[in-house]
């Protein structure tokens, strides 16, 4: 939950700032905090001697941002074309790099674990708190809360 709260926010406080919302569009950042979080830890989590572990594939500081952008096109495709629009190349890219930002968001969090990510084919941990740490995620929560309210004042 503190993933898709933080990206939630961090994703309506940029689309406030940098564009005039519409209803698709704030729609689409609802979806996409949680879709990508949700695609990045489905995806990204094996086992390794029972225990779950985060994988390359999705928690690299490369390949995130690439299931980011997937994601996001791909929601905006499906979205366009259920709502008969045309999205413009600058909207595609804007789009693009919400992905980018709700990837990071996830890879920010998980640095500040005892996991991190991987740079490259080595682990990076910015912190090595535990990924349940109630405290840590307390604090993000509300930061992504924050943000919200950040957004309308």
């Amino acid at each position: 939950m503190t993933h898709d709260v933080f990206s939630l926010g961090v994703g309506i406080y940029i689309v406030f700032r940098a564009v005039q919302p519409t209803i698709p569009l704030l729609f689409l950042v609802v979806w996409l905090a949680f879709a990508t979080n949700e695609l990045l830890d489905v995806l990204g989590h094996v086992k390794r001697g029972g225990m779950p572990v985060r994988s390359f594939w999705t928690h690299s500081v490369i390949t995130a941002p690439l299931w980011g952008v997937a994601a996001s096109l791909v929601s905006a495709y499906l979205l366009d074309e259920l709502l008969g629009q045309g999205m413009t190349i600058s909207q595609a890219l804007f789009v693009g790099g919400l992905g980018i930002v709700f990837a990071c968001s996830h890879l920010l969090l998980d640095a500040l674990t005892e996991g991190g990510v991987y740079l490259g084919r080595r682990r990076l941990a910015l912190a090595h708190m535990r990924y349940d740490n109630p405290i840590l995620n307390g604090i993000f929560t509300a930061l992504g809360v924050l943000m919200v309210f950040a957004t309308f004042v």
